[in-house]
C-alpha cells in the first residue's frame, strides 16, 4: 500500500485512528469506516483462511480430517450469511468484535457500500472457489502429513481474536507477524504454513517474489526469535485453489541476512514519513507527505469517496 498510494496508505494507518470513537472529527470516522471495506478476492481468502483454522482445530481435537461434505456445508452457511450481513449493511450498526472476540459473520463489501451491483457470475465464482480451496485443502498431502504431526507442536492462527499471533522487537521497532501455521515435522523440522489463494495461479507463481520474501521474514522470526536452528526451518507455501501444491523454501546463512535487510529496509521507509522518523511516537507528518497518485484504480479504491470524489465536501483536499 506504501509503494502503490502513499495517500491510500495515509487513510488507512493514520487518518482512521481513532475513528471508531463517537468523539472523533467527522473525515477520521469515515475513514475508518471505508478501511474495513474488502472486495471479492479478498473475502475469498478471508473466508478461507478462517475454515481452514476450523478444520486445523477439528483435526487436533478428533484426531480425524473432517469430511468435505461437512466443511461445504458449513463454507457455504458462512458464505451466505456474511453475504447477508455485508449486503443489508448491518456494519454500520453492528460492531466488528463482541467480548474480545471476531463476529466471524461480519463483513463490508466494497460493492455494497459504494452501491455497486456486483455480477452474479463473479459472486459464484467467489463461492465456487471457496469451495475448490476447501477441497484443496482436504485432499492435500501436506494435510495428511500434518495429521501425523505432534499436534502439541501446532501454532494455530487464532482469527477469532483477531490478533497477531507473533510480535516481537527488532532493533527498538515493534514487528508484527501472522503466521498461518506452524508445526513441528516428525523429523524434526519446524514448519512454516502460509495458506495460498491465488486465482487463477499455479503455486509458486511468486517463487522469488512477495511470498518468498513474506515467508522469509517469517523464518527470520524462527531463527532468530525462536533460536530454531537454519538447518531445520521449512517455509511451506500451499496454494489452496490448486489441489494443495505446495513450495518449500529454506532459511540459510546466505539468505537470512537479505530477510533482515528487508525488515530493516521496511522499517526505515514506513518510518520515513512519521515525524522526526519517530516510531515510538509513531505520529504522520502531514498529508502533503502522502501525495495522491492516480494509477487507474482509484475508483476501486476503499477511500474514494474522501480522495476523489467531487461531490463529497468532506473529501481531504
Amino acid at each position: 500500500m506504501f509503494d502503490s498510494c502513499l495517500r491510500r496508505y495515509y487513510f488507512h494507518y493514520y487518518l482512521s485512528w481513532g475513528g471508531w470513537e463517537r468523539q472523533a472529527p467527522r473525515i477520521a470516522r469515515e475513514a475508518f469506516r471505508l478501511k474495513r471495506l474488502t472486495s471479492l478476492p479478498l473475502w475469498r481468502g478471508q473466508l478461507v483462511h478462517y475454515i481452514t483454522t476450523k478444520v486445523l482445530a477439528s483435526l487436533r481435537a478428533k484426531g480425524r480430517i473432517p469430511a468435505f461434505e461437512a466443511v461445504s456445508r458449513y463454507t457455504l452457511e458462512r458464505f451466505e450469511t456474511q453475504l447477508e450481513f455485508s449486503g443489508s449493511k448491518k456494519y454500520l450498526t453492528e460492531p466488528k468484535k463482541k467480548g474480545g472476540r471476531l463476529n466471524i459473520d461480519w463483513l463490508a463489501l466494497f460493492e455494497h457500500e459504494y452501491d455497486r451491483p456486483i455480477p452474479p457470475e463473479k459472486l459464484q465464482k467467489t463461492k465456487d472457489e471457496c469451495l475448490t480451496a476447501m477441497k484443496g485443502l482436504l485432499e492435500s498431502e501436506i494435510l495428511a502429513v500434518i495429521a501425523e504431526s505432534d499436534t502439541d507442536s501446532w501454532a494455530i492462527e487464532n482469527i477469532d481474536l483477531a490478533e497477531f499471533a507473533q510480535v516481537f522487537d527488532f532493533e527498538g521497532a515493534k514487528v508484527f507477524a501472522k503466521t498461518d501455521f506452524m508445526y513441528r515435522g516428525a523429523d524434526g523440522t519446524f514448519n512454516i504454513v502460509d495458506w495460498k489463494t491465488f486465482s487463477g495461479k499455479k503455486s509458486g507463481g511468486e517463487k522469488d517474489g512477495k511470498a518468498r520474501v513474506q515467508l522469509g521474514v517469517y523464518g527470520y522470526y524462527a531463527a532468530s526469535i525462536l533460536r530454531e536452528p537454519l538447518s531445520k526451518i521449512r517455509m511451506l507455501e500451499v496454494n489452496l485453489l490448486d489441489g494443495g501444491a505446495t513450495v518449500e523454501y529454506s532459511i540459510s546463512d546466505e539468505n537470512i541476512e537479505e530477510f533482515y535487510s528487508h525488515i530493516r529496509g521496511g522499517i526505515d521507509k514506513l518510518s520515513s514519513v512519521l515525524i522526526k522518523g519517530d516510531i515510538s511516537r509513531n505520529e504522520a507528518g502531514p498529508p502533503d507527505l502522502f501525495p495522491k497518485i492516480d494509477n487507474g484504480l482509484c475508483r476501486y479504491c476503499n477511500f474514494y469517496r474522501i480522495c476523489r470524489d467531487e461531490n463529497n465536501p468532506d473529501r481531504l483536499p
